[in-house]
């Protein structure tokens, strides 16, 4: 009997060194996935600080201006370039165009659609 129960405790044992190493394992190969995020996160970080500052130099309004100047023909405006509000053309005025348009083929009395669609 004790034999039996000797081998009972060997295998629970065996089994439970089994399961710590493989929770080790587990946990060994959980670290280094954090390990190597923190590494890409970080990575990231500097790409970001890095485009910021980029950005920050290609927006500069003097940069700008002289590659404006340089590569555009832009001059001031004119006084004569302006216009009169009554110089402007009318507003188009509102209303129903297709039914115009229908009413102007002869269409007229064409089936008035009304309602929601389902």
């Amino acid at each position: 009997m004790t034999r039996i129960l000797n081998l009972i405790l060997v295998g629970l044992l065996v089994a439970s060194a089994i399961g710590v190493y493989s929770i080790k394992y587990e946990s060994t190969l959980q670290a280094e996935k954090v390990a190597k995020l923190r590494r890409a996160i970080e990575t990231e970080r500097r790409a970001i600080e890095s485009l910021k500052a980029e950005w920050a130099y290609m927006s500069q309004p003097d940069r700008i201006g002289a590659l404006a100047k340089r590569h555009l023909d832009l001059v001031p405006m004119k006084v004569v370039q302006s216009v009169d509000a009554a110089d402007l053309p009318e507003k188009a005025r509102e209303g129903d165009l297709i039914a115009e348009k229908l009413e102007g083929l002869g269409l007229a009395g064409a089936p008035q659609v009304t309602g929601s669609t389902p």
